[in-house]
């Protein structure tokens, strides 16, 4: 009886060491998205159509490393959105995002890859604003691998999949 749990006990070691020489993700070029979450009160994504012609744009912002930077002041730009960031305050609605996680698992490889994201960073966001992450659909990590369980929609509207 003590040869087989050797044996495990080797073949668990080696798949160990195979298992942290391999590159986070499972592909050596591919990037690790980090989603930024909300986009601060005024701002819009420069890469999901935001523009300084519409007046609730204070700013564009790019998601860059996990945090939303600001790219183009639309006060200073000629924009009208100039005063859109000033309105955003205490009225702002801030909903949660709530997706069942029935069936999740853990250790889906490879990781999501942009404009695809877990669903995590849809909860981490406002329903209102999930859609301006510069995530477009969300998974969940389930025995079958990654299953899309929501999605933003061409009007920036998050839905949830049955």
């Amino acid at each position: 009886m003590r040869a087989p749990r050797l044996f495990r006990a080797v073949i668990a070691a080696f798949a160990a060491l195979a298992g942290a020489a391999m590159p986070a993700g499972g592909c050596s070029d591919s990037p690790v998205f980090t989603p930024c979450g909300e986009i601060p009160a005024g701002g819009c994504p420069s890469d999901r159509g935001g523009t300084c012609d519409d007046t609730a744009c204070a700013g564009l912002y790019d998601c860059v490393e996990g945090k939303w930077t600001r790219s183009v002041d639309c006060s200073t730009d000629g924009g009208s959105g100039g005063g859109g960031g000033s309105d955003a305050g205490p009225d702002v609605v801030c909903s949660p995002v709530t997706i069942a996680h029935v069936g999740e698992k853990s250790g889906c490889k490879p990781d999501p890859q942009s404009p695809d994201c877990p669903v995590v960073a849809a909860e981490a966001a406002c329903r209102e604003s999930v859609c301006l992450t510069g995530c477009l659909d969300f998974f969940l990590c389930t025995k079958d691998g990654w299953t899309a369980v929501a999605t933003c929609d061409e009007e920036g509207e998050l839905s949830i999949l049955p």
